[in-house]
């Protein structure tokens, strides 16, 4: 094999790793954000909650891919630092049901084939708060849950 043909089989190797790498980051980061946010819920929270952010992945406001939006800060309050899901959400292990679901459907959500609950959501919050003053114009999509979903008004 010549020093060329060596030079771009590692670079194609290179590649499908750096792919890979991108692949289980965002499935990570978003199966913890869900497992955080609404391992509590009844069925379909968890998956409403990806859909959020795989929404906010593909709306030129937010970052470009589920882990960036997963890990953005003050927007998902189980990842906030002083939120006592935090330490929880960074420790799960693998073997736990809920997370293990929560990554079956950010896997979906990272392939493009999770379907939306929430009818294009790019927020929610909890229904034991006010609705937030900067949601004044957005439009309740659904509720399930404890969690209520709003997207922009068109």
């Amino acid at each position: 094999m010549t020093k060329v043909r060596l030079v771009a089989a590692f670079l194609v190797l290179l590649t499908a790793w750096g792919a890979w790498y991108s692949f289980e980051r965002n499935v990570e980061w978003s199966a913890r954000i869900a497992w955080g946010e609404a391992r509590g819920e009844p069925k379909g929270g968890m998956q409403a909650v990806i859909n959020v952010m795989a929404n906010r992945r593909d709306d030129p406001r937010y970052p470009n891919s589920l882990a960036a939006v997963a890990r953005q800060r003050w927007q998902f309050t189980a990842f906030n630092e002083n939120d006592p899901n935090r330490p929880k959400l960074e420790a799960v292990e693998e073997d736990d049901p809920q997370y293990q679901r929560a990554k079956r459907l950010a896997t979906f959500a990272e392939l493009g084939i999770l379907w939306d609950l929430t009818d294009g959501a790019t927020y929610y919050h909890s229904d034991i708060i006010n609705r937030p003053t900067y949601l004044d114009e957005a439009e309740v999509t659904t509720t399930i849950g404890r969690h209520i979903f709003y997207r922009d008004a068109d």
